[in-house]
């Protein structure tokens, strides 16, 4: 009887050191850190983390919203993950947890947990639906789940594609154009997440259209049109935003008839920002501010 007392208290020291040592093996394996997202397009998202010490590898999660539970996407014994095959502009919520192989089984880390969204779709079906000496009202197919659309314009003097209005809808209408003239255009859906995080898909064909007229109408004004000048039109634009020539980029100021009316059209870029105002040629009044975020 003492000997079967004996190796019952044997049993018990030595279940009790075992579950002493999974505990402290547990706490030992550290979570994941500086879990980060990159390389995301409309189908994918990239998952990446630091090295955690004695992980024999790591297991990653993503979140089923119909099934209300987390599905494991796999292990891997890498410091990173490709999540695809997913959909295009929705959020995705992701968790990792490192794991230890040991003599007695798994011991796994406290999971770590991100959200991140794919970008949208890319536009398609740019098209002029309608111009007029003056303007070009452009049209495209919808994108699904997009929040919004950034119309683009190319512009000679900067050597390259800027922003030029940001729409809910799928037509825009791009006014103060001369008449006669070709003018470039691409389209792009973005897709806004609740943090204010912006994702954008890739851009739509580039589209070429011409405004109705000819150009030599609309390249100068009658002799009784009476201009302030370029100079003076800038130096309007510039103090109204509170800056000086030597401060901004891609200044440039040109003379253009709009609706009958001649106007200066003043355009920069300053601290991030690209400014377009209009300013009336023979009143010096400011007749229109644009002011959006450069990419």
């Amino acid at each position: 009887m003492k000997r079967t007392n004996k190796l019952l208290s044997l049993a018990l020291i030595l279940l009790l050191t075992l579950s002493s040592f999974t505990l402290m093996s547990s706490a030992a394996l550290s979570k994941v850190t500086n879990l980060t997202v990159y390389n995301i397009d409309d189908d994918e998202i990239n998952l990446r983390w630091s090295k955690v010490n004695s992980a024999d590898g790591y297991q990653v999660y993503i979140y089923n919203e119909t099934a209300k539970k987390w599905t494991k996407l796999g292990n891997t014994k890498r410091t990173s993950f490709e999540a695809d095959d997913l959909m295009s502009a929705k959020v995705y919520k992701f968790r990792v947890r490192a794991y230890d192989k040991t003599a007695s089984g798994y011991v796994y880390s406290p999971y770590v947990t991100i959200s991140a969204a794919t970008e949208p779709d890319e536009a398609e079906g740019l098209k002029a639906s309608a111009k007029t000496k003056t303007s070009v009202t452009l049209k495209w197919n919808p994108v699904k789940r997009a929040t919004g659309y950034q119309v683009f314009i190319y512009s000679t003097s900067k050597g390259k594609y800027v922003r030029k209005t940001a729409v809910t809808g799928t037509t825009a209408k791009i006014t103060g154009r001369k008449e006669g003239t070709a003018y470039k255009f691409k389209v792009r859906a973005y897709f806004k997440e609740a943090d204010g995080t912006s994702r954008y898909g890739e851009f739509s064909d580039v589209l070429s259209v011409r405004t109705s007229g000819t150009a030599a109408a609309a390249s100068g004004s009658t002799n009784n049109d009476k201009v302030i000048g370029t100079a003076k039109a800038g130096t309007i634009a510039l103090e109204h935003a509170g800056l000086s020539k030597s401060q901004v980029r891609g200044y440039e100021c040109k003379l253009d008839r709009e609706n009958g009316i001649m106007v200066y059209e003043v355009e920069f870029d300053y601290g991030g920002y690209e400014y377009e105002y209009e300013v009336n040629a023979a009143s010096g009044k400011i007749i229109s501010i644009e002011k959006n975020r450069g990419d």
